[in-house]
């Protein structure tokens, strides 16, 4: 689920960039990572790039580049099909870039935005693209047929005639209009911000002979070409799946900019996190990107290649279930009774931990603290504030604030009773994800706690699974009170569908009159203008740590293996869309081992 809600704030979701050589992670003992490469070498003709998709389970199948729901399905797609529009550094859509796929052009003052097909774009089976086939996308997004659709919010109500048309109300959607065969118009009823984000806007667009074919039954629309074979105006197109295992893409000879392709042919292969040292080390695999702790630690000393790095979109945290979600009003709902409602609670929680010794030990430097909200890690350059406050372990501080609160140890066990000197005990919902340190982060957490006379017991005794943890901690089970969670961040900075009061994914349920007023500013028309917008970011990322809903806990590293058969490699160009996989070079027949 949190890949798709990541994907469905902004289908946008490329990967931001760090600069030159090297880049170390702010933070006690954080690993150095180079972010760039060059292993000199002939260029070969014909070669064929491997790329490893790193994960415990086989691929969906779903192979469409709007609709798909696991990230492991989109890896396959992202490179080779998906990607429409150019992006600036801080991932907002490029006005009037010709040379695009698809021109995207805004007229603020009109409500409208004009998308301009290149006359030279093709599907993969010759076809010329058309503006019938962005219609047909939009469509599909609105079609109240498709129920299963994950993709769909009132974020694209914003679309003149779009709710309507998704209600049933009208058998086409009125502000989406065809100028001529090459062009769309889209009038909206508000120009937000967020749009320049991909909010209320489709980045990649299908086939429509295709979409209509797959729209004919719905209950088989996961067996439709649409998803298995789709057709692809990028520089691939898939020539053959082994479901579950592996994708062979080979070169589409009607992309538009086909010279440019100088890899012919990439294998995507799922590989598993126990076998993949072994599968990267054996030269299996050229490229693999978001390494785990565990496989990292494989292959940093590996000579056939080398591990590049940068900060990541993720943060997790410590949350607080501070009240609960009304789904008749539908909004989080403040509970003033909550065991730790006084702000000077949640505040000894954040002080009693060490998150750099954390971070540094049991994360082996490849996590780092996060500071103020932690929405917004190194990797979010704009809003990033180097400045940051975070916690820092203060016993003395921890529990001086917890006597101001009226939490004392009254009967002498070192354990504190609440206000009314009635036991208390915190209970701590953190979940089994399969790393050896997860038992080990809990154990640590609760000593912390205890060393300040907080009690805290984990739920039932144990680890949670994370279906176990997502059930519960989402149907605000009372018998949680703090839990640890994480979330993969969309490139669209606006917090709103994470934290806002509507949120069902508000998991600390927590709001206050400040917060809101926040948020609604992050979506007025001044964030159109860039210092105004980073003042109010600024303004909403020191507002929510001080209110402290939740303890920002990490931000972590994504790592890159890439083999010595790569000729040259630079994150920073390959996520500004400045090199491409389709554009890398092979200097042998065989990767190295």
């Amino acid at each position: 689920m949190l890949k798709v809600v990541s994907s469905a704030m902004a289908l946008t979701m490329l990967l931001a960039g760090c600069s030159s050589a090297s880049n170390k992670s702010a933070g006690t003992g954080a690993v150095e990572f180079k972010t760039s490469v060059d292993n000199g070498g002939t260029a070969i003709q014909d070669g064929k790039l491997k790329v490893g998709i790193l994960s415990a389970d086989p691929l969906t199948g779903m192979f469409n580049p709007v609709f798909y729901l696991q990230a492991t399905d989109y890896y396959v797609m992202e490179d080779t099909m998906a990607g429409t529009f150019s992006t600036d550094e801080s991932y907002r859509l490029k006005q009037d870039v010709d040379d695009d796929p698809v021109k995207f052009h805004l007229d603020k003052d009109k409500k409208e935005v004009t998308l301009t097909v290149n006359k030279d774009l093709k599907w993969s089976n010759g076809k010329d693209v058309t503006a019938d086939d962005i219609i047909a996308t939009y469509n599909l997004m609105g079609n109240k047929a498709y129920t299963d659709n994950a993709r769909y919010s009132d974020e694209f109500e914003v679309i003149e005639g779009m709710k309507d048309y998704h209600d049933g109300k009208a058998s086409s959607i009125s502000g989406i209009t065809k100028k001529d065969d090459k062009t769309v118009v889209i009038k909206y009823t508000e120009i937000k911000p967020s749009l320049l984000w991909g909010s209320g806007f489709i980045t990649t667009f299908l086939n429509k002979d295709q979409v209509e074919a797959a729209s004919k039954d719905f209950s088989k629309f996961s067996e439709a070409e649409l998803n298995t074979k789709p057709l692809s105006y990028g520089p691939y197109y898939f020539d053959k799946v082994v479901n579950g295992e592996s994708v062979l893409a080979k070169a589409n000879p009607y992309f538009y900019k086909k010279n440019d392709v100088k890899i012919k042919e990439i294998e995507y292969k799922v590989v598993s996190p126990a076998q993949a040292s072994a599968v990267i080390k054996n030269g299996e695999i050229d490229y693999m990107k978001s390494l785990t702790t565990g496989v990292y630690e494989g292959v940093k000393d590996a000579k056939n290649g080398a591990v590049l790095g940068q900060p990541d979109f993720y943060m997790s945290y410590v949350g607080f279930k501070l009240g609960k979600f009304d789904k008749d009003k539908g909004e989080s709902v403040v509970d003033p009774n909550a065991k730790a409602a006084d702000v000077r609670v949640r505040q000894a929680f954040g002080y009693a931990v060490d998150w750099d010794q954390i971070n540094e030990k049991i994360y082996k430097g490849l996590r780092f603290t996060a500071t103020d909200s932690g929405l917004y890690p190194p990797r979010v350059s704009m809003l990033y504030n180097k400045d940051g406050k975070k916690f820092t372990k203060d016993v003395e501080k921890a529990k001086k604030l917890l006597d101001e609160a009226g939490l004392k140890d009254t009967d002498g066990d070192g354990l504190r009773e609440d206000k009314n000197g009635k036991k208390l005990t915190f209970n701590f919902a953190i979940r089994n994800t399969g790393q050896d340190f997860d038992q080990t982060l809990a154990d640590t957490f609760i000593k912390s706690w205890k060393e300040v006379g907080l009690d805290v017991q984990l739920v039932d005794g144990k680890l949670m699974s994370p279906k176990d943890w997502s059930q519960r901690v989402t149907a605000d089970d009372p018998n949680i009170d703090i839990f640890q969670g994480a979330w993969g961040l969309g490139s669209n900075p606006n917090p709103s569908g994470l934290i806002g009061p509507t949120s069902p994914l508000n998991y600390t349920r927590y709001t206050s009159d400040t917060l809101t007023k926040n948020l609604e500013a992050l979506s007025s028309q001044d964030m159109f203008d860039d210092e105004k917008l980073k003042a109010a970011y600024r303004k909403f990322d020191t507002d929510y740590a001080n209110e402290v809903p939740w303890l920002p806990f990490s931000w972590s590293t994504e790592m890159t293996w890439v083999n010595k058969r790569v000729k040259n490699l630079d994150l920073k160009k390959m996520n500004l869309g400045e090199q491409r996989l389709y554009q890398l070079e092979l200097t042998s027949d065989t990767g190295a081992k």
